[in-house]
């Protein structure tokens, strides 16, 4: 995939803020006691292996738009 396909920084804030919020509200994982924000300040390394999974998704995403298997 071309380089153009990468989700931004950006994308990837936005998708994980959205993530996070489903996935507090529908309680697909412990309640949090702490806001997205707070998550992200505290827990560098949660943060970014909830970024990492947020950008596979776009990248699944976008080779979908582009009709290729993920």
């Amino acid at each position: 995939m071309n380089e153009a396909a990468r989700p931004t920084d950006a994308e990837i804030d936005a998708a994980a803020r959205v993530l996070f919020a489903e996935g507090s509200f529908h309680h697909w994982w412990p309640t949090f006691k702490k806001s997205y924000d707070e998550f992200v300040a505290t827990d560098q390394i949660g943060k970014e292996e909830f970024d990492g999974i947020v950008e596979r998704i776009l990248f699944a995403a976008a080779k979908a738009r582009l009709g290729r298997p993920p």
